[in-house]
């Protein structure tokens, strides 16, 4: 049996400052809570989601008794706040997760990294939480080479057809994995007019690309394309501009919604909705035949192991 479960919030369920604090919280799993809550548990915790998966022989008693420590720590009402999954339904989430398909920026990498370093910080996890962390990084992979194959439009994609990058001054604000990628992705394209801002200048090391440090964003209304994914709590960006595209791919937001009075100003909930969604039943569905297919399999060397038939799921 997959004797896992999830409880779990994000940024389709709370704001960003419901976000913190529940976050607050369960990194306490990792402390104190171990002497209330003798589960094994996984943290997965970003910007845009805190999760908490566990596993117990009782999911519901493990479930309740994990809320219970949360209403300890957290002042207010914020279980309408959280999703719940167990078994089955638990592993297909992880699955959507790690695959980049439950982000606010549709098939984005870095979840999958995220995932794979919140596994290898925990220990004495039992067989089907090893087994679903694991196996989970290996779906979310093909998954994404399915999906490239199919010709579901990624991030990079959508950015490419929504505006000419082409003859265009282009400003990347933010050193994270999201601008990096686009950067390739522009290189690829044999756009090469663009440059970095980043507060940590130095880290910086891609040969020929400007890099500016932030206080080139007082001078933002030079640039035509601005691209901004940092990890900034404030706006980077604000003002009149002219006839700037900009694309603003940050949780919170690098620019000011007024902004778009002036210009062309996207968002990660607008993009959200251009992105797959062209192409949502066959993720589903891919998602689905392997998760069935692995589920399967551990069931039946469960069974093996315990020296009981294996039949159904």
């Amino acid at each position: 049996m997959l004797n896992v479960g999830v409880l779990g919030i994000n940024f389709k369920t709370a704001d960003v400052a419901v976000r913190e604090s529940i976050a607050k919280a369960a990194r306490s799993l990792q402390g104190e809570m171990a002497v209330f809550f003798p589960h094994p548990v996984v943290l997965l915790s970003t910007c845009n989601r805190t999760e908490i998966y566990f596993g117990a022989d009782d999911l519901s008693i493990a479930h309740s008794a994990l809320l219970a420590w949360l209403r300890l720590q957290i002042e207010g009402s914020f279980e309408q706040r959280f999703y719940s999954y167990f078994g089955i339904d638990c592993f297909a989430h992880l699955c959507r997760v790690t695959a980049g398909l439950d982000s606010a920026i549709l098939r984005e990498t870095e979840i999958q990294g995220q995932v794979k370093i919140a596994y290898a910080k925990s220990t004495a996890l039992p067989a089907s939480m090893h087994f679903i962390f694991q196996k989970a990084l290996k779906v979310g992979k093909l998954l994404r080479q399915q999906l490239h194959e199919k010709g579901a439009s990624s991030l990079y994609g959508t950015l490419w057809t929504l505006t000419q990058w082409r003859e265009m001054r282009i400003l990347l604000v933010g050193f994270s994995a999201i601008n990096r990628g686009f950067a390739s992705f522009l290189l690829h394209k044999g756009v090469r007019s663009f440059a970095f801002c980043t507060k940590h200048v130095a880290a910086v090391n891609w040969e020929g690309v400007s890099v500016f440090d932030r206080s080139i964003l007082s001078q933002w209304q030079s640039f035509d394309r601005i691209v901004c994914a940092s990890k900034s709590s404030s706006f980077l960006i604000s003002g009149v501009g002219q006839s700037q595209v900009i694309f603003d791919l940050s949780v919170p937001r690098n620019v000011d919604p007024e902004v778009g009075a002036t210009t062309s100003l996207y968002n990660i909930d607008q993009l959200s909705t251009s992105q797959l969604l062209s192409y949502p039943d066959a993720s589903e569905r891919l998602l689905w035949e392997n998760v069935i297919r692995l589920t399967r399999i551990f069931r039946a060397k469960s069974r093996r192991a315990q020296g009981i038939g294996a039949t159904g799921l």
